[in-house]
């Protein structure tokens, strides 16, 4: 099982590929970007090694079973609860932000409550199943995936309208100082590894820590790829222009010989799978830590139908708070809302990095 954890993770890189944190590393490109990506490459390494290192210590323990060992409830149930709505924020601005991408590129005439409300059925049908169905729901999703995300990558650097020259206009600023919005949005590229706050149950995270040497690297290739790209095809003034700028760049490569010759078209099919995966792998990792701050699994025996309906019921809840987010915001609002999300997710995630951490070593000595 400890393939798992770092399946999650890559699901998350590819996924934000495309999603909200190129947009947010675009409109700061002239604020330190260069050196922001070098530091989020670093902070977000430190906290994948100090966050896996700190639950190996808890083995087959989540966090609600570590912090109802170690803290009080009036500080766990709201802090719990906390982490479970932000952790399903993160999945709702995904499917929202690709609502306006079906909207915009495959049926401009539906209603974006109707595409929204469709993509909501199926996060919170998925949500409900047991953890191990969804971990191994994600293998099979992310080893399809990785090679057509490989093949798109290839084809947008080796197509004719790449231009390195807008890429070396980058380095200019190199010396500037980063912008926190820029370092906050480069360092979700890693929020994969905070899944281990669950899957730790199933997961032998000792294993993990052997591997951990290659996210790194991996995360490297993903955020360059991320920001790079767009401005060597649109340039670094005419990047801005453009609301989802991996989804525009797609269109102007072709594969000659394929099935589908407009690669947008590929794309947008792999993302819509990523986007449902990613939907399901969030809310049913935060709605296990909002159950953990009233019970465990092993405890639930006899009451396992009842559970699960409240639990449906509360994903229906949050379905419809997130159809009403969506209908009273629109799209420049809703980007603008990302960007304060992802600033305040940065802090929490420093915070919970180390409480985790404290709590190992108070364990250890």
């Amino acid at each position: 099982m400890v393939r798992h954890f770092y399946y999650t993770i890559m699901l998350t890189m590819m996924l934000n590929i495309i999603i909200n944190v190129p947009s947010v590393l675009i409109q700061d490109r002239f604020h330190g970007i260069v050196t922001s990506i070098l530091c989020s490459l670093i902070i977000g390494s430190v906290f994948v090694f100090l966050f896996t290192i700190a639950m190996s210590k808890f083995p087959q323990k989540g966090l609600p079973e570590i912090f109802h060992e170690n803290l009080p409830a009036f500080i766990r149930n709201p802090y719990l609860a906390f982490l479970g709505v932000m952790w399903m924020a993160a999945g709702a601005f995904a499917l929202i932000s690709y609502s306006y991408v079906i909207k915009l590129y495959l049926n401009p005439d539906m209603n974006l409550n109707v595409i929204l409300a469709f993509l909501l059925f199926v996060i919170i049908f998925g949500a409900t199943k047991k953890t191990d169905s969804v971990l191994f729901l994600i293998e099979i999703i992310v080893l399809i995936a990785t090679p057509l995300v490989v093949f798109i990558l290839f084809k947008a650097f080796t197509s004719k309208y790449f231009y390195t020259e807008h890429i070396l206009r980058m380095f200019h600023d190199v010396w500037q100082m980063p912008s926190y919005s820029s370092i906050s949005a480069a360092t979700y590229i890693f929020i994969g590894y905070i899944n281990l706050a669950i899957i730790n149950r199933y997961v032998d995270s000792k294993r993990v820590v052997k591997f951990l040497w290659t996210l790194p690297i991996i995360g490297f290739l993903v955020i360059s790829s991320t920001f790079f790209v767009p401005i060597a095809f649109l340039g670094v003034n005419g990047v801005n222009d453009v609301v989802f700028p991996w989804i525009f760049i797609t269109d102007s490569l072709r594969m000659e010989f394929g099935f589908i010759e407009r690669v947008l078209y590929l794309i947008l099919c792999l993302y819509l799978l990523l986007i449902l995966l990613f939907g399901i792998l969030t809310w049913h990792i935060g709605l296990k830590l909002i159950e953990g701050m009233f019970r465990f699994e092993n405890k639930l025996n006899n009451k396992k139908k009842r559970g699960k309906l409240y639990s449906s019921a509360f994903l229906i809840c949050f379905g419809i708070l997130t159809v009403i987010f969506q209908t009273f915001t629109n799209q420049r609002e809703f980007f603008f809302i990302i960007k304060v999300w992802l600033n305040i997710r940065f802090p929490a995630e420093i915070m919970l990095v180390a409480l985790v951490f404290f709590l190992s070593w108070r364990q250890k000595t």
